[in-house]
């Protein structure tokens, strides 16, 4: 009897939440499959064909490998995503979508002049310390490439590091700190954390398509990260729909001065 109790309740809290985020859902599906489907084309394009040929040994084809990275990516896109807005409205970061003129000259600002340090870091100064770097650019970016850094990069990233991440590490220093609510420093705290933990993610894909170089290491950190402070302070400020368009927008013009320009 208990157990049937506890069965419905816990079907009728789904089929709630269900109902009361369809949109939500429906945007973190679309982008999930989406962004995980051309991340895994896209990746699969930028490996060497020893390693592609490694993972069809795994798997057996190629296909399979294509078809686990859109679910794994749809997985983190409704799963995190569920569960990172319940950590933000606990934690009084989740907004309604709203632009006000400040939120709108924020975003606009870190997505133009964020586009053009990415681009400008890496012909300046990291170009010099990595062939790979140099020989990256000398194609265009792909249509594939593009997707995924906008649906992956710019809403998938943002789910996993700012919504879900930085909202639960802001909530664990909030209960360790013994704080009856949310103040300004639990959310730095929580936003550099995230940050750190965003560029330390970045960390397999640099080493296994660049290298592990002083200077690309430090690339990794610094320019992950300092984007990861951007995003947060976004998020924290504007809300996370906000950090999505920043973080969609930093590669948006980073390709667009790729294209025109390189």
């Amino acid at each position: 009897m208990l157990i049937s109790f506890i069965a419905k309740k816990r079907e009728k809290t789904v089929k709630e939440i269900i109902k009361h985020n369809v949109k939500y859902l429906l945007f973190l599906i679309i982008c999930g499959l989406v962004g995980g489907y051309f991340t895994a084309v896209y990746t699969i394009q930028s490996l060497s064909q020893d390693i592609i040929d490694e993972a069809i040994a795994q798997v057996g084809r190629i296909e399979i490998v294509i078809a686990i990275t859109t679910i794994q990516s749809l997985g983190y896109a409704v799963i995190l995503g569920i569960i990172g807005k319940i950590l933000a409205k606990k934690i009084g970061l989740w907004r309604k979508i709203e632009f006000s003129k400040r939120a709108i000259i924020d975003t606009l600002i870190i997505s133009i002049f964020g586009g053009i340090a990415f681009i400008l870091a890496d012909h300046l100064i990291f170009n010099n310390f990595s062939d790979v770097i140099k020989s990256s650019y000398a194609l265009k970016p792909t249509i594939e490439y593009i997707i995924a850094s906008i649906l992956y990069g710019g809403v998938i990233e943002e789910v996993m590091l700012r919504l879900f991440t930085m909202s639960l590490i802001a909530l664990i220093v909030q209960k360790l700190a013994k704080k009856d609510s949310m103040d300004e420093k639990s959310l730095i705290i929580a936003n550099i954390v995230a940050a750190v933990l965003f560029a330390t993610g970045h960390l397999p894909a640099t080493i296994l398509t660049i290298g592990t170089s002083p200077m690309i290491l430090i690339r990794c950190f610094v320019m992950n990260g300092g984007f990861g402070l951007m995003f947060g302070y976004l998020y924290r400020k504007h809300g996370i729909h906000s950090s999505m368009i920043a973080h969609a927008g930093v590669h948006i013009i980073s390709k667009i001065i790729w294209i025109l320009f390189i």
